[in-house]
C-alpha cells in the first residue's frame, strides 16, 4: 500500500513537472516588443527565476528595460538552445555558441553582454565576454579606448612617465 501511494506522489510531481515545462511567460523588451517563453527556459536566467520563485513579480507581463527586443530575441535564441540541451552535448553547445556570436558585430556583442549580466545568465556572459576579449587581445589600447569610449585621463607628459616607469608593459605595444 505504502508503495502505491509513493508511486502515485511520484506520478503527481512529474505531471506537476511537465506542466511548469509548458507554461509560458511574457518578456517584454525596452522598445514595447513582447516575446511569449516557456518557463524553462526564461528561468535560464537567475534574474527571472529569482522574481518568480520569490513572488517579485505577479505580472503577467515581466518588463525588462535594459534590454532591446533585438538583443532579448538573441538572448532568448540562446537560451532555448541551452535549455532544451543534455549535459552529454556539450561538443554541439560549444559549436552553437562559436556560430551564435560569429558574425556579430562590437555593438550588438557589447548589448549582450550587458544583457547577460542584467538577467544574470552566466554561461551567455562568459562566452561573449570571450569573444569580445579575443577581439581586443592585439588591439593597440589606443583603439579600445575608441571602441569603449574611454578618454585618456594622463597629459602627454603623465603618460610618457607611466610608459618609462613600467617599460617592461609597453614592449611590443604602441
Amino acid at each position: 500500500m505504502r508503495l502505491i501511494y509513493l508511486l502515485s506522489l511520484s506520478l503527481i510531481a512529474m505531471a506537476s513537472s511537465t506542466e511548469n515545462n509548458n507554461e509560458k511567460l511574457t518578456l517584454k523588451s525596452s522598445d514595447g516588443e513582447e516575446f511569449l517563453v516557456e518557463k524553462h527556459v526564461a528561468f535560464q536566467s537567475t534574474l527571472i527565476q529569482t522574481m518568480l520563485d520569490s513572488d517579485c513579480s505577479s505580472a503577467d507581463v515581466i518588463p525588462l528595460p535594459k534590454i532591446d527586443a533585438r538583443t532579448l530575441a538573441q538572448v532568448l535564441d540562446y537560451c532555448k538552445k541551452h535549455a532544451n540541451a543534455s549535459s552529454s552535448k556539450q561538443e554541439e553547445l560549444n559549436s552553437f555558441d562559436s556560430e551564435f556570436l560569429k558574425d556579430l558585430e562590437f555593438g550588438a556583442l557589447f548589448h549582450l553582454v550587458l544583457a547577460a549580466n542584467f538577467l544574470e545568465i552566466k554561461g551567455l556572459l562568459d562566452v561573449v565576454a570571450q569573444k569580445i576579449a579575443d577581439m581586443i587581445k592585439d588591439m593597440p589600447h589606443q583603439e579600445v579606448r575608441k571602441l569603449f569610449n574611454v578618454e585618456n585621463d594622463y597629459t602627454p607628459e603623465e603618460e610618457a612617465a607611466v610608459r618609462e616607469e613600467n617599460k617592461w608593459a609597453f614592449e611590443g605595444f604602441p
